[in-house]
């Protein structure tokens, strides 16, 4: 029985961690850049506070972890074996009887570590992240409006409503309200009444005005109509910024709400095949990340020599071709023109036979004639891109 090389093995999983977490910190980084600027109009808009903005940041990492994750396992094993290769380490344990297989374990647990992350962020973190942001997004309207609202000012605050408070108690209660509901500009209705009181309906997506003991007053053609009411209720919906507008509702749903949903919707509903598609991608990217970090290292060694690098290139040409193939995957299922589960399954299959195949062909040592030609090719291309430095004194020949 083989002794478990633990020292190795504790080596090359330190070896893999600084990268990993500075790959994490820098995709995480680029990502939440290019997801906060579109929303800047709507942070000044509310008016956020530091303390929300930190709340509206939090909320939205779990989304950006979904895809920064894999992607930095990847990175974390290409970047460690590159910079073992580079330096012969590689060379050195083949030497000394230690294959790729031995190499693995540490990978294998990288890769397992990432997956099962990946996993909560998906079915856990995303849905209560998403709930907890259309919350305090409802929150921050209703604050906007009550604070917009001040005595013996004319406001407009709320959509196409006018509204004049004569007070407001500590409580937010109003006094002597004067309301003038523009919604339909061919019946204009004024309402007056000695009360009333702002709510926003989160589950609705709307904030209702309550009016007690009042009368309203429409014009209806020539004349001029007065109702008396005990209470009046003015609903007014309201629409999410569109960097957090969830339509379906399927982001805040777990995977079990997700199949109840669909089964009682039923494969005829048009919305029947976005829950399901919603359900697998959950479960099909974590298992991305288990493979794409199995493929890091197969990627890594292809190289001839200790400093041809192409394991970074290539390994990011093998992430975007991933997430291209997920995509296109899940355009068919949409479109009926495969079967939903095995579509979005797919890639993962072909990337677990080509890493398969990939790692097999690397620890004997076989070669790869088309692979060969391929890495050549762009080994001869990023030569030919690469600048030269010429001194400034040195003249081009006649």
């Amino acid at each position: 029985m083989k002794k478990i090389p633990l020292l190795l093995y504790t080596y090359l999983l330190t070896e893999m961690l600084a990268p990993f977490f500075a790959a994490l910190l820098v995709i995480n980084a680029i990502l939440f850049l290019g997801r906060l600027i579109p929303l800047l109009d709507e942070i000044f808009a509310l008016g956020l506070g530091l303390g929300d903005f930190a709340r509206i940041c939090l909320y939205m990492s779990p989304r950006l972890l979904l895809f920064s994750l894999p992607m930095a396992c990847m990175m974390g094993v290409i970047i460690a074996f590159t910079r073992m290769n580079g330096d012969y380490e590689i060379m050195a344990l083949k030497a000394s009887g230690i294959g790729l297989y031995r190499m693995l374990p540490p990978v294998l647990l990288l890769g397992a570590v990432t997956a099962l992350l990946t996993l909560v962020t998906a079915t856990v973190l995303i849905p209560k992240s998403t709930i907890a942001t259309n919350q305090l997004f409802w929150h921050l309207a209703k604050t906007k409006v009550e604070q917009g609202v001040r005595p013996n000012t004319f406001s407009e605050g709320l959509p196409q409503v006018v509204l004049y408070v004569e007070e407001v108690t500590p409580d937010n209660a109003w006094r002597g309200v004067y309301l003038s509901d523009l919604r339909d500009p061919d019946h204009p209705v004024t309402v007056m009444a000695p009360d009333g009181q702002l709510q926003a309906d989160t589950a609705g997506s709307r904030i209702m005005l309550t009016l007690h003991d009042g009368t309203m007053h429409r014009a209806v053609q020539e004349k001029t109509q007065t109702i008396h009411f005990g209470r009046y209720h003015l609903e007014i919906p309201l629409t999410p910024p569109a960097a957090f507008a969830d339509r379906t509702g399927r982001h805040g749903m777990t995977q079990d709400e997700l199949r109840q949903t669909a089964a009682k919707l039923g494969p005829e509903h048009s919305r029947y095949k976005t829950y399901l598609i919603e359900y697998h991608q959950r479960l099909v990217l974590p298992a991305g990340a288990f493979i794409l970090a199995m493929l890091g290292i197969t990627l890594t060694l292809l190289s001839r020599t200790p400093h041809q690098a192409l394991g970074v290139p290539l390994g990011l040409l093998s992430f975007i071709a991933y997430y291209v193939l997920l995509t296109a995957a899940k355009t068919l299922a949409e479109g009926g023109q495969l079967p939903l589960g095995p579509a979005m399954w797919l890639p993962n299959l072909v990337f677990a036979i080509f890493t398969v195949y990939l790692t097999r062909k690397t620890a004997l040592e076989l070669g790869n004639p088309w692979l060969e030609r391929t890495l050549e090719a762009g080994s001869n291309l990023l030569q030919r891109l690469r600048p030269t430095n010429r001194p400034a004194n040195q003249r081009r020949p006649a």
